[in-house]
């Protein structure tokens, strides 16, 4: 029978060819640079083909074959620096599922994919503890393997069992703790996702961060808590390989370049691109252009003062039930990298935002919530009516200044959140009534609208030319089981990254000057006292933020008149439909993002006024029936308008009832 030892040597003689047969001149580079560079990444696949037992002892075995794998790049030295060089595998084939990882993987080789949810503080290990005699003073180092600190059993000098550590002079390596959580695909109906702590050590600390998506090699360990008595399985991690990049580290090649050029040469590549947006829904194209626009971006830029201007864009759609919000959502969530789907009732604020939570330290760390984890991706919230509006306002700041802040359990922290965000929502009543104002049926807080770039009402009216087609579209995607794609979706992601990655599009004085028109002649229109304000500063630079996506959709270098003539048109006609006010028959800002519009707060200025002159005539208080025929007579208002307006006086306290019938200012 062959012992551990014999094994060992074995697998270290043969480490030795395998180094010197096809890492030689990988592994002679880390060790000239060592200890600036601490690791060789070899593939296991070449070692399985080289040697299939040492490949199938490392999956068995690991530690033994890594420390193995150790001792032979310290032989085959020239420089003889004994050098402790990480030797980590990637693809390693025995990958498992995090719900599959039981008690018979303990001490296996494993690899496990998920999205890292927290990592904790990078804390020091001791690895080699120096001990000094307290009785005549002599060193002794001892090697340490866990975190209990083993001292010498007695001095070889004075046999003297009392021993002082000397922690300046012991040998500590980094290391950090990150909890990884199962991919939300693997699930099943009412599964919870598991999660599992990893422990990384040395190099590998520091390379994740909240919402990446990785694969994680390593060995699957057991340790027993102190507190519980009860055993808890962890991963000590050997290679980490990100499955999910962002968009603007996507591997393109040669022959995708070739293709995306040849595509951007395509006179009619807007129209292209915006049918392949969420090609399985029919219609709704100002919307999918918006997409379009979203997922190219704008370029973000810092000025002097560190003052940051966003470059993502921002949309709402608010439609009737059924017609396709959440799928244009998950069709977004999957296409972009680092794409975060979440709905409504099921999010709370630290959902969105961060939780502190407590570390196995008794230490507190924040765990990202959808903002933090989508950063440099995309966060599409459905069902934006249905949260509570405490958790809503979690938003705000993530919207503009696209960070998030947090002083919690001693923590002070602002995180990045720099995504771009598309919402959903339904109308205040389920579906919109035509017979009144859109604006007044977006059941949403004006500080959230005001935050968006565009907002679209999506009306299902019935048309049978549309429902025609409708109706054909999704039958014949029922029939073939197929989408008719102008761009397939990997080329297409692929276009994008190279398009956020390489174009960073600057504003001609052409496109400036059509810019600078549209807002000038908007808010010419409102010179005088009365008039509503028809468009803000807000509106002006998502502006410039959709030319600078469109000028990237064609890979174009500026932004020109085109560019921003387009982003114009896709303006306006969203301010068309939520803020137009059938009252002054012009565009009012205060409707777009939610607020009492000009020609409502004359209504309840005058409304206040007629009762304070009444009360003069009528002894103190206003008749109800006097002030209706008053209003009537003078402003040609409505009972019903001023009933609602009498409420919204008397909600805001700015008149009440002494007694039933009768109102005076207070």
């Amino acid at each position: 029978m062959t012992s551990s030892t014999d094994k060992t040597k074995t697998s270290t003689s043969k480490f030795e060819e395998f180094f010197s047969a096809k890492y030689k001149d990988t592994v002679f580079e880390a060790l000239e640079r060592y200890p600036d560079v601490r690791s060789v990444v070899v593939d296991y696949t070449e070692l399985e083909m080289f040697d299939p037992d040492l490949a199938d002892l490392l999956i068995e075995k690991p530690e033994e074959v890594l420390k193995a794998s150790q001792k032979a790049i310290k032989n085959i030295d020239p420089l003889g620096k004994n050098a402790d060089l990480n030797i980590r595998f990637e693809n390693v084939r025995n990958n498992i599922q995090l719900k599959y990882l039981r008690s018979k993987y303990i001490g296996k080789f494993v690899a496990v994919d998920g999205i890292v949810r927290k990592t904790d503080e990078i804390r020091p290990r001791i690895m080699n503890a120096l001990f000094e005699c307290r009785s005549c003073m002599r060193l002794q180092e001892v090697p340490q393997t866990s975190n209990l600190i083993s001292e010498p059993a007695l001095c070889q000098e004075c046999g003297g069992r009392s021993f002082r550590l000397l922690q300046e002079e012991s040998e500590f390596m980094d290391t950090q703790t990150t909890k990884l959580q199962e991919p939300l695909e693997n699930l099943s109906g009412g599964e919870e996702p598991r999660q599992i702590s990893v422990v990384l050590e040395d190099d590998l600390v520091d390379t994740l961060t909240p919402g990446d998506i990785v694969r994680i090699t390593g060995t699957m360990k057991t340790v027993r808590d102190d507190k519980t008595k009860r055993f808890k399985n962890y991963i000590y991690g050997n290679y980490i390989e990100p499955l999910e990049q962002e968009f603007e580290e996507l591997q393109i090649s040669e022959d995708d370049e070739q293709k995306i050029k040849e595509l951007a040469a395509d006179p009619n590549v807007y129209d292209k691109i915006i049918s392949s947006t969420a090609p399985s829904i029919q219609g709704y194209r100002e919307v999918k252009e918006a997409i379009a626009l979203q997922l190219f971006g704008g370029s973000s830029k810092e000025l002097e003062d560190k003052t940051r201007l966003r470059g993502d864009i921002h949309i709402l759609i608010v439609g009737d039930p059924g017609i396709g919000k959440s799928q244009m959502l998950k069709y977004v969530s999957k296409l972009a990298p680092r794409g975060i789907y979440t709905s409504g009732k099921g999010t709370s604020g630290v959902g969105l935002t961060a939780a502190a939570v407590r570390d196995e330290f008794g230490g507190w760390s924040l765990e990202a919530g959808a903002l933090v984890l989508g950063d440099r991706g995309n966060v599409c919230v459905d069902e934006l009516d249905k949260m509570r509006s405490e958790d809503r306002s979690a938003i705000h700041e993530a919207l503009e200044q696209q960070t998030i802040s947090i002083a919690k359990a001693g923590i002070m922290a602002t995180l990045n959140s720099r995504c771009s965000v598309l919402a959903a929502a339904n109308p205040k009543f389920g579906r919109f009534d035509r017979y009144k104002s859109i604006a007044e049926q977006i059941d949403l807080p004006s500080p959230i609208l005001s935050r968006f770039d565009l907002i679209f009402v999506v009306e299902d009216k019935p048309d049978v030319e549309r429902d025609t087609k409708l109706a054909g579209h999704i039958l014949r995607i029922h029939q073939d089981n197929t989408i008719p794609f102008e761009i397939e979706p990997e080329l297409l992601r692929k276009y994008i990254a190279y398009a956020r990655r390489d174009f960073h599009p600057q504003l001609t004085p052409e496109a400036s000057e059509v810019l600078q028109e549209f807002y000038v002649g908007m808010r010419g229109g409102a010179v005088d006292e009365d008039s509503p304000v028809p468009i803000t500063a807000r509106q002006l630079e998502a502006l410039v933020r959709l030319s600078e996506a469109s000028a990237r959709i064609r890979l174009g270098e500026t932004v020109t008149e085109f560019d921003a003539k387009r982003a114009i048109t896709i303006q306006q006609k969203c301010m068309k439909q939520v803020g137009y006010d059938p009252e002054t028959g012009k565009v009012d800002i205060d409707k777009v993002e939610g607020r009492t519009p000009k020609s409502e707060r004359d209504k309840i200025r005058v409304v206040s006024e007629v009762i304070g002159e009444l009360e003069d005539e009528y002894g103190g208080k206003t008749p109800k029936n006097i002030l209706i025929s008053e209003l009537a007579d003078r402003y040609n208002m409505s009972e019903e308008k001023a009933d609602e307006i009498l409420r919204v006086l008397k909600r805001k306290g700015v008149i009440y009832e002494p007694q039933q019938g009768y109102y005076k200012v207070a």
